[in-house]
């Protein structure tokens, strides 16, 4: 029998539910005998891989970190999300600058090198149907690309760059807004003369903290914090605590008066609110879903978002903006205790991919980790992630006990309300 676990990090009964979903389908497709449960903590579901109480465990990148050191856990497989990403053409607001694809025809395009296959041949499918001869200067980042055109004008004319739906005052999304937050004011020296009919489907194994303000705040880059009232989600959030932490230290930020607000819609309802000048919850880019369900970015506003009116949801992205992201968080994982046998675990992930093209497999996955996919992994695609723990002087170790505490708190909580 195949014991399997997920840490409590959701509503229990949607991981029951949706996790003995996931047995029965393994069972039946291929003869394996899946047991689903959820412990009442993260240390749990660790130490039983330790004991060889679970086989198979679906849990955090830095559950699994601690796992991995402890006892040998081996890290399978990594939660993918699905990002919507168009691609644009941009060029410079001011002069006799090109007005159209067709007035790119034997011009230089800084084009970056990062933008995945389907993206970049959306991009220059156009360019070779509508522009012929023009000519392509490898950059590394949209953000690359944009700022060569703003910086060296005699050496491109346009520039293409991915772009994903943000608020009007983000100063994320794309290149043209990145380079906003690096140097203010020359967002209004470029302007996009196009953009792909559709997006790519672009899969994402990681995510990001941010950082909020309002619009009215008069904070615009983060050495405007200084000083300033600020939001965290908790204090073991890596995306609403840590990662943002690390951000603002790197650059200097010394902050005033700081508070937890107890998770990431409260730290947006903060901002919101004035009660605090700026805060930091978990940033992913948009995908299908917010598309399918109007609430247009897929970060922490969403979920306030989702709670409004129709008709209401812009007015809300025009006061409360993000205005910097913190370095990439590895998404979710799925471990294998130490010494589990590569056979079974062949079987079962065979097994695992049949269910995830099915309606039932797609939405139980979205429930159980937030994630459209689960992909092959390696344990050295969490080095970068180890070592920004280890700056920011919480270790894995300290994590699982902080998280831990936070969870008793919340039991005990429930039983005093009973």
């Amino acid at each position: 029998m195949v014991r399997m676990l997920f840490v409590p990090s959701v509503e229990q009964g949607t991981l029951v539910r949706r996790g003995d979903e996931l047995a029965r389908f393994v069972r039946q497709d291929s003869g394996l005998t899946i047991r689903s449960e959820v412990p009442t903590s993260y240390a749990a579901v660790i130490q039983a891989l330790g004991a060889e109480q679970a086989d198979v465990a679906w849990m955090p990148a830095f559950a699994y970190v601690i796992a991995h050191a402890r006892y040998g856990a081996e890290v399978k497989l990594q939660v993918v999300r699905s990002v919507y990403r168009f691609g644009t053409l941009v060029t410079r607001s001011s002069g006799r600058q090109p007005e159209s694809i067709q007035d790119l025809a034997g011009r230089a395009v800084a084009f970056p090198t990062g933008l995945s296959d389907e993206l970049r041949q959306k991009v220059l499918t156009v360019l070779d149907a509508e522009a012929p001869g023009w000519r392509e200067v490898p950059t590394a980042s949209s953000l690359e690309a944009v700022r060569k055109l703003v910086e060296s004008p005699t050496e491109v004319d346009a520039a293409v760059s991915s772009w994903v739906f943000s608020g009007p005052y983000d100063l994320v999304g794309d290149g043209r807004k990145q380079l906003e937050a690096e140097r203010p004011g020359t967002l209004a020296d470029t302007r996009i003369i196009f953009k792909t009919e559709t997006p790519a489907a672009e899969r994402a194994t990681a995510y990001y903290g941010c950082v909020y303000t309002r619009v009215d705040s008069g904070i615009s880059r983060l050495g405007d914090l200084n000083g300033k009232r600020y939001a965290f989600s908790d204090e073991t959030s890596t995306s609403g605590h840590i990662f943002p932490r690390l951000l603002l230290d790197r650059h200097g930020v010394s902050l005033g008066r700081v508070y937890y607000a107890g998770g990431h819609p409260n730290v947006v309802q903060a901002v919101w609110d004035g009660k605090a000048d700026a805060g930091s919850a978990y940033y992913v880019p948009p995908g299908e879903r917010e598309e399918r369900n109007g609430t247009f970015v897929g970060d922490a506003r969403t979920i306030l978002l989702s709670r409004m009116k129709p008709e209401d949801r812009l007015g809300f992205l025009d006061e409360v903006r993000i205005i910097a992201l913190t370095d990439p968080i590895p998404n979710d994982v799925c471990v294998a205790r130490e010494g589990f046998p590569e056979e079974t675990w062949q079987t079962f992930a065979a097994s695992l991919q049949r269910f995830l093209v099915t309606d039932e497999g797609r939405m139980a996955l979205f429930d159980l980790v937030a994630g459209i996919a689960a992909t092959p992994t390696e344990d050295s695609a969490f080095d970068g992630f180890r070592q920004a723990l280890e700056a920011s002087g919480m270790s894995a170790a300290g994590l699982l006990e902080a998280e831990e505490e936070k969870l008793e708190r919340r039991r005990r909580r429930q039983e005093e309300g009973e």
